[in-house]
């Protein structure tokens, strides 16, 4: 197996070359970063790199990186030496792309047995690209790095698991794709938004760590776990939320989707059940963070595909996407985020229906829902922010994520102060995905609800069946509390409907 060792330490280089040789390893050196990346880049280069964090030229963490976004970049084993020893440090290793550290000073057997975990995932990375797609069993070690501890979700994209990092010994959440979602061709498309995802660098996008393919041919996506519950989920167990907490709200996925927009990436999914809430000490109303990018991109662009399909959640998308008159573009994520807090004030999605055709009518042609006639409480100024947000001229809309955010946070300082009763809750409708089997589509966090006594289980379709792991309660039905009905389900297939349904 051939091998880079790269650190600008003599002494340390001339440890690792004498032990690697001995090890029966064909070894190549580097003395800089430079000197390693030009090696990677080379014909027949070493699928297992031992490289120093701290180089001149390029460092470690900027060579994992270039590896990562190379072809086939997955299949390199990096083993980082460092001696920083801040778990910060490691985990921003982990986020560029690192598989493994070794500290400094090291034992020369400590190291003898990284590489040979090495050796087991680059065998196991090249062996994983079948074809069957079998369900993981409980403690199967993935990519020579993750333990997979148990299912903790099931939706018809995808399963997650709940998995620990080895090395670092941390919960992971591990969301695996199912078959048709990202195959093929389709794959490469996969690929190159989950590396952009990870690129994205705000504490309101849940952090993905390392994506890849299992043994059993399935894509992956490795992503941080967290504690908290969907804005969808706060909702339904609280009721409407003050208009000072969702400014709050709105506020923090308006950065979260500037970021993303800057970098050319399009959510195309943005609801409450896409958005995590995190407890934040120095935030009264926690950390939001939107979730499943590197998700949504990924998928086949079904809007403009041949057989008219559209791809999203009816409630949540333009008129124009949803007439498929346009690609996905920031404009999409924008409706979302407006419709989100409408939601959010009210209890109610802003665009009903029993039927996927009536929400299609709703959005497209019925008058626009004033949130005030659905919650007395609200001023005047949400009302004129909505009509403009949720306007159905693109250009008379809001054009930025940071426009629209000013202008909502300065329309909720118009409202009274009042704490969230938990009582009274309206009915807030549980919304069709037309590129489900089932109204079930899995959002993007992995709930796994904790069961109380005399509590019924919930099952892998149920509403909250995501993508991020969390850990909640379900909460009791309330004497006050309207059930949620839920919207007629079923794929519309064909742009003719949509247009039918859009124009009745």
């Amino acid at each position: 197996m051939r091998v880079l060792a790269a650190d600008d330490d003599k002494g340390i280089l001339s440890v690792l070359e004498r032990s690697l040789r001995t090890w029966g390893y064909d070894l190549v050196t580097a003395h800089d970063g430079i000197e390693a990346w030009r090696i990677l880049r080379s014909e027949g280069a070493p699928r297992i790199v031992v490289i120093d964090w701290d180089m001149p030229g390029l460092s470690g963490l900027e060579v994992c990186r270039l590896v990562r976004s190379a072809p086939h970049g997955e299949e390199v084993y990096v083993l980082m030496l460092t001696g920083r020893q801040e778990k910060s440090d490691l985990i921003e290793a982990l986020e560029a792309g690192a598989d493994d550290f070794l500290s400094k000073p090291f034992h020369p057997r400590e190291l003898q047995l990284r590489l040979a975990k090495g050796v087991t995932f680059h065998t196991s990375r090249i062996a994983s690209h079948g074809t069957s797609r079998g369900a993981p069993p409980s403690g199967t070690t993935l990519g020579g790095k993750y333990r997979l501890e148990r299912e903790i979700a099931e939706g018809g994209m995808a399963n997650v698991w709940l998995g620990v990092h080895l090395s670092l010994g941390i919960n992971v959440a591990i969301k695996f794709m199912k078959p048709g979602v990202a195959e093929g061709p389709d794959y490469a498309s996969f690929e190159r938004e989950a590396r952009a995802a990870a690129q994205l660098r705000t504490e309101h996008i849940v952090r993905i760590y390392d994506h890849g393919i299992a043994h059993d041919g399935a894509p992956y996506l490795v992503m941080e776990y967290l504690a908290g519950e969907s804005v969808g989920d706060r909702i339904d167990r609280i009721g409407p939320l003050p208009p000072a907490e969702v400014a709050a709200l709105v506020d923090q996925i308006a950065r979260a989707l500037t970021e993303a927009h800057t970098r050319g990436i399009i959510h195309r999914d943005v609801k409450p059940e896409n958005i995590l809430l995190v407890e934040d000490p120095d935030r009264p109303y926690g950390c939001a963070k939107l979730v499943d990018f590197g998700l949504a991109r990924s998928r086949k662009n079904i809007a403009t595909t041949e057989g008219g399909l559209i791809s999203g959640t009816p409630s949540y998308m333009t008129p124009e996407h949803l007439r498929a008159q346009v690609p996905p573009n920031p404009a999409l994520d924008l409706w979302g985020l407006a419709a989100t807090a409408f939601t959010a004030l009210t209890g109610s999605v802003p665009f009903d229906g029993d039927t996927l055709s009536e929400i299609m009518k709703s959005v497209c042609g019925a008058p626009l829902p004033v949130p005030s006639s659905v919650n007395p409480a609200l001023p005047p100024e949400i009302d004129a922010w909505f009509a403009r947000a949720c306007a159905r001229s693109p250009n008379d809309r809001y054009q930025t994520p940071a426009e629209l955010a000013a202008s909502f946070a300065t329309a909720c300082a118009a409202a009274r102060p009042r704490p969230s009763t938990g009582t009274g809750t309206p009915k807030r409708v549980r919304d069709v995905t037309p590129t489900e089997p089932d109204s079930s589509r899995p959002s993007a966090i992995a709930t796994e609800p904790e069961q109380g006594p005399g509590s019924a289980p919930r099952g892998p379709n149920s509403s909250s069946g995501q993508a991020i792991a969390c850990s909640r309660s379900a909460p009791e039905a309330s004497p006050t509390m309207p059930p949620s009905r839920a919207t007629a389900s079923g794929p519309m297939q064909h742009q003719q409907q949509a247009r039918e349904a859009c124009s009745a």
